[in-house]
C-alpha cells in the first residue's frame, strides 16, 4: 500500500515561515552589534564614538535608497509624516542605541541581550494598555514561551557573575530604557510603514537618527576627535554599519510591515539567545545547557507566533 503524498505546505504558511526568517535575521543580524562593540571597546574608545562611525558608514546607503524609494513613490510625504519619522528616528534609532552602547559598557554582551529583550513584552502591555488591539491567550502562551526562555538562558549567563553589583545594575537599567524606547519605536511605526512604505520609511528613520548621533557628537566632543582613531576602531564601525545597522533595518522595515509590531517583537526573541552562540563563537563565552534550553524555547515560540492566524485586530 502506496504512502499518502505529503501534504504541500498552503501559501499562508510558506509566507509565515518567510516572515518569520525575516524578523529572525532582522533580530540575528542586530545581535552581532554588542560583540562589535566589545571590540572597538578594548581599542580604548566610549560607546558615542562607535556609534557616530556606525552612521557614518551607514548614512550614504541610507541616502541613495531614501531618494530611490521617494522618487519611485507616487504618494507624498506630509509634514506630519516627515514629523512622525523624525521622532521615530530619535526614538528607534538614535536614543535606543545610545543607552543600550553605553550599557554594554558596564554588563556582558549575552547579559545585554537577556535584558533588551523584555520589548516583546512592553510591546504587548503598552498595546493593551492603548486599547489598540485584541490579544489573545494563544498570543500571550506563545510570548510566555519565548520569555521563559530567555529567563532560562538569563540564569544560565548569570551563573558566575562577578561584576562589581552597582555597575551591573547600572548596566541594566541603560539597556532596559533601550528596550522600553525601542517599544515604543515598534509600536508606533507601522501606521508610518502602511503609508510610505518600508524602504522609505527605513531610508528616513535612520537618516534621521544619523543627523541626532552627528549633532551630540558635534556638541560634546571636540573637532577632529573622529580622525585620530586606531585602524581597528574604523575596521567595527564599518562592520557595524553593514552588518549591524543596514542589512537589519531593511529586514526591521520588512518584518514590522509583514507581521505587525506584536508578532515582531515576539518572533523578535530569538535574538538574544542566538546572542549568546554568537558571543561563543566569536568571543569565546561558553554556553552551557541552560542556555541551549532557553535557546530551544525561544525558538519555538517565535516559530508559533509566526505560523498563527492574524487575529490581532482593532478594538
Amino acid at each position: 500500500m502506496n504512502a499518502p503524498d505529503p501534504v504541500p505546505p498552503t501559501r499562508r504558511q510558506e509566507s509565515s515561515f518567510l516572515t518569520f526568517l525575516i524578523v529572525a535575521g532582522s533580530s540575528l543580524f542586530f545581535c552581532s552589534k554588542g560583540v562589535i562593540a566589545k571590540f572597538a571597546y578594548a581599542e580604548g574608545t566610549d560607546a558615542l564614538t562607535v556609534l557616530v562611525l556606525r552612521m557614518l558608514f551607514a548614512l550614504p546607503v541610507f541616502l541613495i535608497t531614501g531618494i530611490w524609494s521617494h522618487r519611485r513613490s507616487a504618494s507624498p510625504l506630509t509634514p506630519r509624516l516627515w514629523a512622525a519619522m523624525a521622532g521615530l528616528g530619535f526614538f528607534g534609532y538614535y536614543l535606543s542605541s545610545l543607552v543600550n552602547f553605553s550599557g554594554l559598557q558596564y554588563i556582558s554582551v549575552g547579559l545585554e541581550r537577556m535584558v533588551l529583550y523584555t520589548y516583546p513584552t512592553l510591546v504587548l502591555v503598552f498595546s493593551a494598555l492603548f486599547g489598540r488591539y485584541r490579544l489573545r491567550p494563544s498570543l500571550l502562551l506563545v510570548a510566555l514561551t519565548s520569555y521563559a526562555g530567555i529567563v532560562t538562558a538569563f540564569f544560565g549567563e548569570a551563573h558566575g557573575h562577578d561584576e562589581d553589583r552597582s555597575t551591573l545594575l547600572l548596566g541594566m537599567g541603560l539597556v532596559f530604557l533601550s528596550a522600553l524606547t525601542y517599544a515604543i519605536f515598534l509600536l508606533f511605526s507601522g501606521k508610518v510603514i502602511a503609508a510610505v512604505g518600508s524602504l522609505r520609511f527605513t531610508s528616513i528613520v535612520v537618516g534621521f537618527s544619523c543627523l541626532f548621533m552627528l549633532a551630540h557628537h558635534g556638541l560634546t566632543r571636540p573637532p577632529g576627535t573622529l580622525l585620530h582613531l586606531p585602524p581597528r576602531v574604523y575596521g567595527c564601525g564599518l562592520l557595524l554599519a553593514v552588518f549591524g545597522t543596514v542589512v537589519p533595518s531593511f529586514l526591521l522595515g520588512s518584518g514590522l510591515r509583514r507581521a505587525g509590531p506584536q508578532k515582531f517583537a515576539i518572533m523578535g526573541t530569538v535574538g538574544p539567545l542566538g546572542t549568546l552562540f554568537l558571543a561563543w563563537l566569536v568571543l569565546g563565552e561558553q554556553v552551557n545547557v541552560l542556555q541551549a534550553g532557553g535557546f530551544l524555547l525561544s525558538l519555538g515560540g517565535g516559530l508559533a507566533a509566526s505560523l498563527m492566524k492574524p487575529t490581532l485586530g482593532s478594538r
